[in-house]
């Protein structure tokens, strides 16, 4: 089936461009037109009015000459007058040689066009006006008489006889012209409709033809779209088909997923079994091996007499060892969970943190904690003091660094913690491949407890340069009461 740029575009191409350029041409010749006429008439009527003004600046320079030359008028409206006239005068004057010589451009230039005819009026108008203009200048200067009165109002009169002529004769001219001009459009008019209506009949008429021709051509593929309609609900089951891979590769990525977790859990579980050993040897070899000493220090107090010298030795060593193994008790038990965090919080228990490390080695900790809230979620807070722990412990062991830094800031629902030290530092590359290290398996529980937070963990270290650890961990409002199944404490 041919289509409508073929069966339309190739027949009418030429008819329609050429009668646009016609109808455009007629539009453009007509603006062109009266945009012109438009200007002429405006000088028209400029020169007009100008050549009546100058009538009635010939009655006003007449009137001042005879009151200036008057006896009877006091001389304080003869100044009044006279500060008047040099202006009209110069008006009057200049007005005039500009319309005679078709010089008009104040105050702007206007296209004056004087006919053979207004040239002889203005030719006979000459004598009366060089006669006028020396008795202006007279009266101007008192030096009139009464023939001189008498001969202003004859050539005045005269004066304003023939510019009468010369204003008619403006304003027949430029209504002649504005007649031809309204002749010539409405030429341009019957022109401009005649071809709109050739255009209807020869352009839009075959053009209305063709289009219905291929609607119908349209119509009878209804067969065909039908078949089109077929293939494409074919196409339909075959992306529904897919649609259903693809929501099973999503399950077997989402049950991947999940035992990525599983497997990190129980890393973390291992790694809490690990603390739990050491734990169990600190308890056999330390509160153990105390309170066995206890157990000989009494049953030897118990077998002396009170009075006896050795009594008071062995009693003070048995209340010394009592205390040591309090003391081993309760550091114990705050490795394994510090009341203070269940109690009060993040804050007091870092600042205890800090004590103990300050207490024990040489090592210095600087805190800068700002929270928004007193408290955190209590598995955020057991999560953050035991990555906090784990970073401490592992500088204390191997970065034999002076200074600790620790900061914990609270923005915008997210937790930063940032652990800095100035020790020897190391490269983070081989220690990630030395499964056996100490420093690697202390790192693998920090970023573990980050994943399972669904933060993350970034660390950066080289030799002699220290060691930065930075985490960032979002705030789990809905865990209010501090549970979590997915994460190990």
């Amino acid at each position: 089936m041919e289509t409508l740029d073929k069966t339309v575009g190739q027949r009418l191409k030429v008819q329609y461009i050429f009668a646009l350029v016609v109808v455009a041409s007629l539009t453009i010749l007509g603006q062109i037109i009266i945009q012109s006429t438009l200007s002429s008439s405006l000088d028209d009527s400029h020169v007009i009015n100008i050549a009546g003004r100058q009538r009635m600046l010939s009655q006003r320079l007449t009137k001042i000459s005879l009151i200036l030359n008057d006896p009877t008028i006091s001389s304080t409206e003869k100044a009044v007058y006279l500060k008047i006239f040099p202006s009209a005068f110069k008006l009057w004057k200049d007005s005039h040689e500009a319309l005679k010589n078709n010089k008009l451009e104040k105050p702007k230039k206007y296209n004056v066009t004087n006919s053979r005819e207004i040239k002889g009026l203005y030719e006979r108008l000459q004598p009366t006006y060089s006669r006028l203009l020396v008795l202006f200048t007279l009266a101007s200067g008192n030096s009139l008489n009464e023939v001189s009165k008498a001969e202003i109002l004859e050539n005045e009169r005269l004066y304003l006889e023939l510019m009468e002529k010369i204003v008619f004769s403006y304003d027949a001219e430029a209504t002649k012209r504005v007649d031809s001009v309204k002749s010539f459009e409405l030429i341009l008019l019957f022109l401009t409709i005649g071809t709109l209506l050739v255009e209807a009949f020869m352009i839009f008429n075959p053009l209305a033809y063709y289009v219905k021709e291929v609607i119908s051509r349209l119509t009878s593929s209804e067969k065909q779209l039908q078949e089109t309609n077929d293939q494409l609900r074919f196409s339909n089951r075959m992306l529904f088909q897919a649609q259903e891979k693809l929501e099973k590769a999503s399950r077997e990525k989402y049950e991947a997923k999940l035992q990525e977790e599983k497997t990190r859990s129980a890393s973390l579980l291992e790694g809490q079994e690990e603390e739990r050993k050491r734990m169990s040897r600190e308890m056999h070899d330390g509160v153990g091996q105390m309170l066995t000493g206890v157990k000989l220090a009494a049953s030897k107090l118990k077998s002396l007499e009170t009075n006896s010298p050795k009594f008071e030795p062995i009693l003070n060593n048995l209340h010394q060892l009592i205390n040591e193994t309090i003391e081993a008790t309760r550091i114990v038990s705050f490795n394994l969970m510090p009341p203070v965090l269940g109690d009060f919080g993040l804050e007091p228990v870092i600042n205890i943190l800090k004590d103990s490390v300050e207490k024990s080695t040489k090592t210095k900790v600087k805190l800068d904690i700002k929270l928004i809230n007193q408290r955190l979620s209590q598995s955020l807070e057991i999560n953050i003091y035991r990555i906090i722990q784990e970073a401490t412990n592992n500088t204390i062991k191997h970065a034999k660094a002076k200074n600790i830094t620790i900061r914990i800031l609270e923005k915008e629902s997210i937790v930063f913690v940032e652990i800095s030290d100035d020790g020897i530092g190391f490269d983070p590359n081989q220690i990630f491949y030395r499964k056996q290290s100490l420093i690697h398996n202390g790192v693998a529980n920090i970023k573990t407890r980050c994943e399972l937070l669904q933060g993350s963990f970034k660390l950066t270290s080289a030799p002699k340069e220290g060691t930065n650890i930075f985490i960032k961990l979002p705030i789990d409002n809905s865990d209010q009461n501090g549970e979590n199944k997915n994460i190990v404490s």
